[in-house]
């Protein structure tokens, strides 16, 4: 089998002694594919940043040339619309000021609306009326229509229209207006249903002024269809990329790409249409009449560009929208021919440098093959390759020196494991011991009243400097303490032991809580070199009528659960911790423990436990914690449980001690 097939299928021999050893690391896990992954990933990830760099700045100069364009085309097709509504105006003008001078002469009359067809191939109708009595000479009046239909002229009377023009709003607004005015397309009858604008002229007298009466008006009627198609406006939507736009005078969809938008919306309905919201610019250059050029979106999100010009003073709004999406098709054609071509050739740069990068990962694999034999003990095998002089021969002396090291550090983990071993044995033991040096809860009784005291420790590590004591050293009386060394471990296990041997020394000889308490505290001070001290509390309870007498040297106060439930801490006055030097100054505390209360002394392992947010448990938390009625082992049991809870995952910082003496009546 070839050194490809056994990387590829990871196969495995047998050595002299018939123990698996493996030959080779599979591919996919092999240094080689490695490097000639992250190799080729790299060299593909510049290529896509090099190639991302220039399709962007092709897109924004395409886009960018493309809108330049939209806005020249724009403004070209709006000088071309200027001429022909120019050239209307003109000639509206002109017929305006020949219409008085020739007076009332109907064929001269006739003659000027002839003419005005005749010169001007954009205009298809034209139509004059002039009031009865205005001009000398007249008391007629003259109305007259005349209109293109082919090649024939069509001529007709105002009044044969069948309407009164004198109650019409188009005739109304020209003889009131100062100037003239384009109307909005319409069609009638008279039209022959083609689609008209019509630009109005007043009549007014020769000499007179501007805002002087009219005689009567001037209309040219201009088709529709011609400025139509001056814009492009019937041509199919997103043409060439171009959409093309004509509005009225009062914004009407003259010109647009959509058949069902053209003469039946206007600017300000297109904005409900999806993709419209962003024609509000649309909407506010009509109808301040101005020019203004915008981005927006369509209903697929495609990016638009919009030129908005006004065609000179008419009214008339003409817009041009340029889409990007369809300026950079073919560039992203082109892109994606490029991507698909770069991406064969970088498989086939991937394949080469896998082919060639074997001869520079094999001595690597073999070394690597020699770590294996590390791995599971077998330091005796040779390390090839530690001749060479580059970078391999160096890996493969550290190799054959680190086997050295690895063998004489595996035999000194094993002496240390042994230690341990018997270390952890003896702190087992010296923790039976310990646990065999405390009392077991027991009662007491004397009379009709029944005394129950019990207690638990929960150190912190396999041994702790906590203690408790109580006994009966005198019938009817019982003697308690409860204290904490500082420290934890082993010193402050024997520093506890000491204190434990002390106090209970010092209580067979003392009758009170603070002599014994003071004698203590002589006897621990005595060769104390390391300055450990203990702090305690020491109690003495006569059974039958309660009576209490507490001392403590620099302890936690105990707390007092009455029958009734409430709760408080008991206000003992400390003196200075045991072991520090000799003192005799631990007040007295007296007090009653009446029948169905319990008293509950601890050490601050409880009200200093914290929980995983570093909060402590506290005094308020204490108090809160027990519940009337309980025995003494109730008692420790629900504290301690509320501290675990409280506590959670959070490691114990220190040991946790807790006595109850409970006092009930038989």
């Amino acid at each position: 089998m070839s050194g490809e097939d056994a990387v590829a299928s990871g196969s495995t021999t047998a050595d002299a002694a018939g123990a698996p050893t493996r030959r080779a690391v599979r591919w996919r896990d092999s240094l080689r594919t490695r490097m000639v992954l992250w190799s080729s990933l790299l060299n593909a990830g510049l290529l896509l940043l090099t190639a991302l760099a220039f399709y962007f700045g092709a897109r924004a100069l395409i886009v960018e040339n493309a809108r330049a364009e939209a806005d020249s085309l724009a403004r070209q097709t709006v000088r071309s619309l200027e001429a022909t509504l120019d050239s209307v105006q003109v000639s509206g003008r002109t017929l305006a000021a020949s219409a008085t001078g020739v007076g009332a002469q109907p064929s001269s009359l006739r003659a000027l609306l002839v003419a005005s067809l005749a010169g001007d191939p954009d205009i298809a109708g034209a139509m004059v009326i002039i009031e009865p009595g205005q001009l000398p000479g007249d008391a007629d009046g003259f109305t007259w229509y005349i209109r293109r239909d082919g090649a024939t002229l069509v001529e007709q009377s105002v009044a044969d229209l069948g309407y009164d023009y004198r109650t019409m709003p188009w005739y109304l607004r020209t003889v009131a207006s100062p100037r003239p005015w384009w109307s909005e397309p319409y069609a009638n009858a008279a039209t022959a249903g083609e689609y008209f604008s019509t630009f109005n002229l007043p009549l007014r007298r020769p000499g007179d002024a501007a805002g002087s009466p009219a005689v009567g008006m001037v209309s040219l009627d201009v088709p529709v269809e011609r400025l139509a198609a001056l814009v492009g406006g019937h041509g199919e939507a997103g043409g060439a990329g171009l959409q093309p736009m004509l509005f009225s005078p009062e914004g009407l969809a003259v010109g647009h790409p959509e058949a069902d938008v053209r003469m039946r919306r206007n600017a300000g309905e297109l904005l409900a249409q999806p993709g419209g919201a962003g024609l509000a610019p649309l909407v506010a250059a009509i109808g301040a009449r101005q020019a203004t050029t915008f981005e927006h979106h369509d209903a697929r999100g495609d990016a638009l560009g919009t030129v908005v010009l006004p065609v000179g003073d008419s009214g008339w709004t003409y817009a041009l929208t340029v889409s990007d999406r369809w300026f950079l098709h073919r560039l992203d054609r082109i892109a994606l021919m490029v991507a698909l071509a770069s991406l064969f050739a970088l498989l086939v740069a991937l394949w080469l440098a896998r082919r060639y990068g074997s001869a520079l990962a094999a001595p690597i694999e073999e070394l690597t093959d020699s770590a294996h034999h590390f791995s599971q003990g077998r330091f005796d095998r040779p390390i090839p390759y530690v001749q060479r002089e580059d970078e391999v021969g160096v890996m493969a002396r550290a190799f054959d020196t680190a086997r050295d090291s690895i063998r004489g550090q595996m035999h000194e983990i094993g002496r240390m494991a042994s230690a341990r071993q018997k270390l952890e044995s003896e702190l087992s033991i010296a923790r039976d011991i310990q646990q065999s040096m405390l009392p077991a809860g027991r009662g007491f009784d004397t009379g009709h009243m029944h005394v129950e005291a019990h207690a638990l420790l929960e150190p912190a590590s396999e041994v702790g400097g906590d203690f408790y004591q109580f006994s009966e050293l005198e019938p009817g009386v019982l003697w308690f303490a409860v204290g904490d060394v500082s420290d934890k471990g082993i010193p402050a296990a024997l520093f506890m032991a000491r204190t434990l041997t002390v106090l209970e020394q010092m209580a067979r000889r003392h009758g009170t809580p603070e002599k014994i308490l003071a004698s203590a505290s002589v006897r621990l001070a005595e060769n104390n070199e390391t300055c450990m001290f203990a702090t305690v509390l020491c109690g003495r309870l006569e059974v039958a009528s309660g009576r209490i007498q507490l001392a403590s040297a620099g302890h936690e106060p105990p707390l007092l659960l009455q029958a009734d439930g409430s709760c408080a801490l008991l206000e003992v006055a400390a003196g200075a911790p045991l072991g520090f030097e000799p003192g005799d100054a631990f007040p007295l505390y007296e007090g009653v423990l009446p029948a169905g209360a319990t008293l509950v002394g601890y050490t601050d392992g409880v009200t200093e436990a914290f929980d995983p947010d570093n909060r402590a448990y506290g005094s308020e938390r204490l108090l809160r914690a027990l519940a009337p009625g309980a025995s003494a082992q109730a008692a420790c049991r629900r504290l301690l449980d509320d501290v675990r809870r409280f506590a959670g995952a959070a490691p114990q910082s220190d040991d946790i001690t807790i006595l109850a003496i409970s006092r009930q009546r038989e």
